[in-house]
């Protein structure tokens, strides 16, 4: 069974709103300032209409054969304290949240995303300094049990961090593209 996406023409669709919100990052922050389209358009404008200083358009990406959205994972050295002499950890980072670095030097279709987690606090207000993706075993009544959006539990997503794990993807194996609206991430 194929992948079907309404309202994309031609194979470089996916590519091509890539590099939209690639050089829409760009000036967001050279300048200081839910479809791609729309996201694209807010990062944009978002510096006349409120001085907001969003840098960055959040999306997922949906793969051609399974038709599912693209996870990606990586793992990420957790020695906060630079001790050469101790011993290092390594965290397992996975999310669907990506944010464009840069495309390839010489390439059309591959490009450098890192992996951003989402960050919030449970549905009854209360804050949590964890990310989302580290707290599990909580379903969502709107969701089916292991469905998709089951993964981030009980919590209202506020803002996403940045991981500082990046891959490198190619564009031509993906059919789809969503995009969140314009954030700033929080810093690692």
């Amino acid at each position: 069974m194929g992948c079907h996406v309404d309202r994309f023409d031609g194979d470089g669709c996916i590519k091509e709103i890539v590099r939209r919100i690639l050089n829409a990052q760009r000036e967001a922050v050279d300048d200081c300032v839910t479809s791609c389209e729309n996201s694209i358009e807010d990062l944009l404008s978002r510096r006349v209409r409120s001085r907001r200083n969003e840098t960055t358009i959040p999306f997922m990406l949906i793969c051609k054969e399974s038709c599912k959205p693209f996870v990606g994972v990586g793992f990420v050295n957790d020695d906060r304290n630079r001790d050469r002499s101790r011993r290092r950890d390594f965290e397992c980072i996975e999310s669907p949240i990506l944010r464009v670095r840069d495309f390839v030097k010489g390439s059309k279709s591959c490009v450098n995303v890192e992996l951003l987690l989402p960050v919030g606090r449970r549905r009854d207000g209360d804050h949590h300094g964890k990310d989302l993706g580290e707290e599990r075993g909580h379903h969502d009544h709107h969701h089916h049990k292991d469905s998709f959006c089951d993964k981030f539990g009980r919590r209202r997503i506020d803002n996403f961090r940045e991981t500082g794990v990046c891959i490198t993807l190619d564009l031509d194996c993906f059919c789809g593209i969503t995009c969140l609206d314009p954030i700033t991430p929080e810093p690692l």
